[in-house]
């Protein structure tokens, strides 16, 4: 309350001194002005009627020539001496002694303070009157005048103090103080107040603005409030759901653990399956496929019946496909289960590629298929496992002339990868390209899933398990690289296999007893 009352003298005291220094800036210099102008003015007038008066005087005089008769000449001034400003006047001729004065008793003494006015009053001979006159009078008047003003500027200033100290009460201190109230409840009770004022001058739009932003102030806060119970209540209800998710997730987590260790028992199961019935299965095949092999060269004489020797070529052939089959699937689980290893040995590209190119020519010829090969450096080698790396090229050949139509042709290119300095980079590409069907961007997924036949009239009439594009991928992926495969429906397929640098390298540096690859690990 003290410094709130401080707060308003102080404001009170300089609006007191403001209106102070300028009222009398501007109001004494004003008055004094006016007084001093009138002044001037009741000086100029005493002047000019006490001339006039002494002209008259001395025409009156010098028309009757009075000077020379001294009761004459007194008569003739007597207006003189009515005046109130009037002190004395004297008849002379130059040089001489006054004939005539008023008062006669004494004249105009020497010292007597007044005013003088002297007029010639004839040219020949030359007589002159002289007059005093006091303004003593208009002294007391203006001292009179400067009284009144004074008194005048210090009731007008106290009236302007006063109206000052009565408007800033009622204009300003009155809602000021309700203001300062009103804040000062709201700091100390932490809940806004409005300020009890209604007015329509400036101080009036200040305390409504402030009661508008409190009202703003209070529906933010309640909208706050809400928000925050809609937040609690949200937050209550998402650390429910939490509960019943994380329940849920536990659970299908241990689900997903039982399903995981009974997918790994059962592929465990599968590959132990697979590993002991490898035996049981290829034994009796390699029999059926070499009797019947038997049967069709007629190694131990010849069939009597064509139809028996035909249907001994089925049988092998058939022997041949199912053993196919079995060793497609047998890698595959080893694969799977990471017990397959690589027999590695270096290799030559060309004599690779040449060995792979006789293979499938017999098939080739007979669907009247060419196959183009490109040039290949017969110094190029690899480090890999010839026995898959062969397998790999053989199957993606043996898939292109299936599926190539007769008459069209398939094309084999070698190249390498630019390394630029970056072991991660550069190695070796085979791209075995045909001139087929070809497949929709759609289809290579499925063509690249262990199973999976694409449904159209080439692979209709090919025999297959969909294995071996698959069991291609993961033998690659064994040595550290990768097998890709682009496709346009009505132009053909390209299948690329790419072979990291590390397993690249050439003859000269065997021959050197430096090795032709930088083995990883």
């Amino acid at each position: 309350m003290n410094t709130k009352l401080a707060l308003l003298k102080r404001l009170k005291v300089k609006l007191l001194a403001i209106v102070g220094l300028a009222f009398l800036a501007l109001i004494v210099p004003g008055i004094w002005m006016l007084l001093h102008t009138t002044s001037l003015a009741d000086e100029e007038m005493l002047a000019t009627r006490i001339g006039n008066l002494t002209a008259r005087t001395a025409l009156a005089l010098d028309r009757h020539q009075a000077y020379d008769h001294p009761f004459l000449a007194r008569d003739l001034m007597s207006p003189l001496a009515a005046d109130r400003a009037f002190l004395c006047a004297e008849v002379f001729k130059v040089g001489h002694q006054p004939v005539v004065a008023i008062p006669s008793s004494q004249g105009c003494p020497p010292g007597l303070d007044g005013n003088e006015i002297e007029i010639p009053i004839s040219v020949e001979p030359k007589w002159h009157l002289r007059v005093l006159f006091t303004d003593a009078e208009l002294r007391a008047a203006r001292n009179f005048e400067y009284t009144l003003g004074l008194s005048a500027i210090a009731v007008a200033f106290l009236a302007a103090m006063i109206a000052v100290v009565a408007g800033f009460a009622f204009l300003v201190e009155r809602p000021l103080t309700r203001l300062l109230t009103a804040i000062r409840n709201s700091s100390e009770s932490g809940e806004l107040q409005t300020a009890n004022w209604r007015g329509s001058d400036e101080m009036g739009q200040v305390v409504h603005a402030y009661n508008a932003m409190v009202e703003r102030e209070r529906q933010r806060e309640h909208t706050l409030v809400n928000t925050n119970e809609e937040l609690r209540r949200s937050e209550a209800d998402l650390s429910d759901l939490n509960r019943q998710l994380e329940d849920r997730v536990t659970d299908r987590t241990r689900e997903l653990e039982l399903a995981k260790k009974s997918a790994e028992f059962a592929n465990f199961s599968k590959t132990r399956f697979l590993r002991a019935m490898s035996h049981e299965l290829r034994t009796p095949l390699n029999a059926i496929i070499g009797f019947s092999d038997i049967m069709v060269q007629g190694t131990l004489g010849r069939l009597e019946n064509d139809r028996y020797r035909e249907f001994s070529a089925d049988i092998r052939d058939s022997g041949r496909h199912l053993l196919k089959i079995i060793n497609e699937l047998l890698d595959i689980a080893r694969i799977e289960a990471g017990q397959d290893t690589l027999e590695e040995e270096i290799v030559s590209v060309n004599v690779l590629m040449t060995e792979c190119m006789r293979l499938v020519s017999p098939l080739a010829k007979e669907r009247t298929i060419a196959l183009h090969t490109s040039e290949i450096d017969p110094e190029l080698v690899l480090d890999v496992d010839a026995t898959k790396v062969k397998q790999v090229l053989l199957n993606l050949l043996g898939n292109a002339v299936k599926y190539t139509p007769n008459g069209s042709s398939v094309h084999v290119a070698v190249s390498l990868r630019p390394r630029h300095g970056d072991p991660r980079r550069g190695g070796i590409e085979f791209h075995i390209r045909d001139t087929g069907k070809g497949m929709s961007p759609d289809q290579i997924p499925q063509a690249m899933a262990a199973f999976e036949r694409l449904d159209n009239e080439m692979t209709a009439s090919q025999s297959g398990t969909g294995l071996g594009l698959p069991l291609a991928q993961m033998m690659i992926e064994l040595h550290g690289g990768s097998l890709t495969l682009e496709s346009e429906v009505g132009v053909g397929t390209t299948v690329s296999v790419w072979l990291p640098a590390t397993r690249v390298g050439y003859m000269r540096s065997i021959i050197n007893d430096i090795p032709p690859v930088q083995k990883a690990g």
